[in-house]
């Protein structure tokens, strides 16, 4: 039973309180989408902050060689993430989004199953670290309670977001990314009063702001009626963890496929914390830029799988979430082949050939993971998960082989290679078991104008190469073109997209 309270614009749509004009309402679509754009301005605004305003200066701050030692042990927890969830926030935002009441009462069992999960995770994490030889533990130690803690807020989120309370889900989905930018803040900018920061202290402030974010949306669905008693009777079943496995899997081999490679590097290398280091550099432009295809992907999902259960057609919103991410991945990929000293010396204060080398061939995994996002979302949201686990395993595979054979010679560099190679055998092949499949229109004559669009910003920044005009108006510029090109071209009709996407749920 919920608690009486005085209901708040949240509560009062995800109670139904607002007038329904269809399925969803009217009330309760303006809420999801105001607080939508509300959850992405955010997340621009916070995200790039973190990455570029904290992250990357703590890297310039305790060097290379050790950052890069952090940045190994935090893939190789990520790698095992999947161990703290096998998809039960899913199944749990799913069940309470459904108006579940007797569900309500079984949070405290689910929230049980994620603790046990927690311990299974550190203790797996930990043997295998001490398989493989690693002798850092005061860091590992820090990045598994970082992944436990942030696993318990997602969790705990995706109980905000099934009853609906959106703008308090929009303020929570930043909270524990700024509380970290005001205290690692201090240590950076004012360190002669703060202290110096060491990458113990940035991991101490991390366990602390992610333990704060957990604490507040633990009070907030406390006060709001949740009820987390435990008993044992209605502990999930076998059966529900067999369900929703396959997620697991597909979260398991993404996590592979994408943060794999940095912690063998570390390994393999015998100058492998360095080379990590430089590696962490170049993919962390690589990370800021897939943050836009992470955004697409959370839209279209729930999207398409509306469309497709109800027999609608979804060919229109996939070419233009194709077309957004490739011609967004084009514009970076070449900017940074041709800015790529600017843009190291700019981040890092440096113009280390080898690391900017490593930037211009790192960036071009993005168009491999627009594709992914795009197509790999389609066969989530479509029930053709099993299919979408071989295509990874064998992407996973792929890139394993090409890390261990390149890495030695190569180090980062060859990282880069194997992530080019895998990532776009993934997006290729997700793309045409689509089209074979679900009948979706690819359009490969579209392929041609990416190519097009791509020769004339290479002609552009090579045209402009020896020109006194500065290298943020050079960027403008090739947006302002890749734009034009894309609606003279009609790759991106605004009309369409802003149709599509106010559209009523009938």
């Amino acid at each position: 039973m919920e608690r009486k309270q005085k209901p708040d614009n949240d509560t009062l749509i995800s109670k139904g309180s607002v007038p329904m004009s269809s399925s969803i309402g009217e009330g309760r679509e303006k809420a999801f989408y105001s607080s939508l754009g509300l959850l992405i301005i955010l997340n621009v605004i916070i995200k790039p902050l973190w990455i570029f305003g904290i992250d990357r200066q703590v890297q310039n701050t305790v060097g290379t060689e050790i950052y890069g030692t952090y940045f190994s042990l935090l893939n190789f927890s990520i790698v095992f993430s999947f161990l703290l969830d096998w998809g039960v926030s899913v199944y749990v935002n799913r069940q309470l989004a459904a108006n579940d009441g007797n569900f309500s009462n079984r949070t405290g069992s689910f929230l049980f199953i994620k603790l046990l999960f927690a311990i299974l995770y550190a203790v797996i994490v930990s043997g295998v670290a001490v398989l493989s030889g690693i002798r850092n533990w005061n860091i590992l130690g820090s990045v598994i309670a970082i992944q436990v803690l942030t696993s318990g807020f997602v969790f705990l989120r995706s109980m905000v977001t099934a009853k609906q309370w959106f703008k308090t889900d929009a303020g929570l989905s930043v909270l524990d990314k700024a509380l970290m930018i005001l205290v690692c803040g201090g240590f950076l900018w004012f360190p002669s009063l703060a202290g110096e920061m060491t990458i113990s202290r940035f991991l101490l402030i991390q366990i602390i702001c992610t333990a704060f974010a957990v604490s507040v949306v633990l009070i907030v669905l406390l006060k709001r009626g949740f009820n987390f008693s435990f008993r044992i009777k209605t502990l999930p079943k076998l059966q529900l963890l067999k369900s929703v496995l396959p997620f697991a899997v597909i979260i398991f081999l993404m996590s592979m496929h994408y943060r794999l490679d940095g912690f063998l590097l570390e390994r393999i290398h015998t100058n492998g914390a360095y080379e990590a280091g430089l590696y962490a550099g170049a993919y962390r432009l690589l990370d800021a830029a897939n943050m836009i295809g992470y955004l697409v992907a959370s839209f279209l999902l729930p999207f398409i799988a509306r469309q497709w259960s109800s027999g609608k057609s979804i060919n229109e919103v996939v070419l233009f979430s194709r077309h957004l991410l490739m011609l967004f991945s084009i514009v970076v990929i070449v900017t940074t082949v041709f800015l790529a000293p600017w843009i190291q010396e700019t981040l890092y204060h440096k113009t280390d050939p080898e690391a900017v080398t490593i930037l211009q061939w790192c960036l071009p995994a993005l168009l491999g993971y627009s594709l992914v996002q795009v197509y790999g979302t389609i066969l989530t949201a479509t029930g053709q998960v099993i299919p979408f686990c071989y295509i990874l395993l064998l992407s996973v595979v792929l890139n394993i082989i090409l890390n261990l054979l390149l890495i030695p010679a190569w180090g980062a560099l060859g990282c880069c290679f194997a992530s080019l190679a895998s990532q776009s055998f993934c997006g290729i092949t997700a793309l045409l078991y689509v089209q074979k499949k679900s009948g979706i229109n690819i359009r490969y004559r579209t392929v041609l104008m990416y190519i097009f669009m791509a020769a004339i910003l290479s002609c552009y920044y090579y045209g402009l190469k020896d020109t006194a005009i500065s290298k943020g108006t050079r960027i403008i510029g090739a947006g302002i073109i890749t734009l034009a090109g894309a609606i003279f071209f009609k790759l991106i009709d605004i009309r369409k997209w802003r149709i599509m996407i106010t559209q009523k749920n009938h």
